[in-house]
């Protein structure tokens, strides 16, 4: 939360409560009244907001996690896909530039080392792309562990 707006003291009556009415009432912003008698209007605009719950149900969503366990008995059951499937998938990743090297080991590591796969690791969406399954579905399986999300 920021300081959107101060007044200064010494003020008139007046002049507090327009700032009060201004800010506290229209705006919505915390009214505070400091040790030398100033005030200040602290809060954050409807964009501001908006903003920061778009920004933290981004985050929530990237750190929603399932087990390796949970992922691939999903799959099989939703969609019949196999551990084997989704190795072949990777493992058929171009490899002609380094970064798509790199990018097919980083995937390689993930499959075979990963104990929880995160819903916001990049090869949860490349897998789920390849297979069809659109991100909407995959984030409704990672925060229910339904299978029945990934049909």
């Amino acid at each position: 939360m920021e300081i959107k707006a101060t007044l200064l003291f010494p003020y008139t009556t007046e002049q507090r409560l327009k700032f009060i009415v201004e800010n506290n009432h229209k705006l919505g912003y915390e009214i505070q009244e400091r040790a030398d008698f100033s005030l200040v209007a602290i809060g954050e605009t409807t964009e501001e907001r908006k903003e920061r719950e778009k920004e933290e149900e981004t985050i929530r969503v990237k750190m929603l996690k399932l087990t390796r366990g949970d992922v691939f008995r999903g799959l099989l059951q939703a969609r019949g896909i196999t551990r084997a499937m989704i190795r072949t998938s990777i493992e058929q990743m171009p490899e002609t530039t380094g970064e798509e090297v790199m990018r097919k080991e980083l995937a390689l590591i993930d499959f075979d080392e990963a104990l929880d796969f995160y819903r916001g690791n990049a090869l949860i969406d490349t897998i789920g792309l390849q297979l069809g399954i659109t991100e909407q579905q995959l984030t409704k399986f990672f925060e229910t562990n339904d299978y029945t999300q990934l049909k």
